[in-house]
């Protein structure tokens, strides 16, 4: 019994250590994007000329990075996921009818796209058409063309891709997608 106790002991001083580790590294990357996200706001305070198409993909690829860590961080199941992921798909600002795309908050779509590759990661796999979907509404709120997205390439096994890989993720972000698809695809699109 004294040998189980400081084995069970030790697995959970070994998963307090694993966790601590994973905050630290969480919390250095979000101070790294603090800063940057300051260095851009005190060039504006002090009057200096900066690029202000430059600052808000900045912005955007930031915010998409922190919805991303958020989500990877929270304990719901892959039903949770998914069904926030529909509910962020439908998100209306109330400005405009429904038959107008602009209306909506695109940036909820790119969060509902993370929301539904959490559920994906956890094994729901119909959700691969959510991570596609989510995306597409971003693009078409936006008017980036298609191409720029992503595509269900199968679901037995599940494979997701972007539509062309020849775009780079940097083309991405300069036509106002501010997703890194060709990197964070690669574990859906092997």
């Amino acid at each position: 019994m004294k040998f189980f106790k400081i084995g069970l002991l030790l697995a959970l001083l070994f998963i307090e250590i694993s966790v601590n580790a994973e905050d630290m590294s969480r919390s250095a990357e979000i101070d790294k994007i603090y800063q940057e996200d300051q260095k851009t706001r005190s060039l504006f305070k002090r009057g200096d000329v900066y690029d202000r198409p430059a600052e808000l993909k900045s912005d955007a690829t930031h915010r998409m990075r922190l919805f991303e860590m958020m989500v990877d961080d929270l304990p719901w199941s892959a039903e949770d996921f998914a069904l926030v992921s529909r509910i962020f798909q439908h998100t209306n600002t109330g400005s405009e009818s429904e038959e107008n795309e602009s209306w909506r908050s695109q940036e909820n779509h790119l969060l509902g796209f993370f929301f539904a590759r959490k559920a994906v990661r956890l094994g729901l796999l119909n959700e691969g058409g959510g991570m596609v979907g989510r995306v597409d509404r971003y693009l078409k709120a936006s008017g980036i063309p298609r191409d720029y997205g992503l595509e269900l390439v199968s679901r037995t096994p599940l494979k997701v891709c972007p539509i062309n890989p020849t775009i780079t993720d940097e083309q991405r972000l300069n036509a106002g997608l501010p997703l890194k698809l060709n990197e964070i695809m690669l574990e859906f699109c092997h």
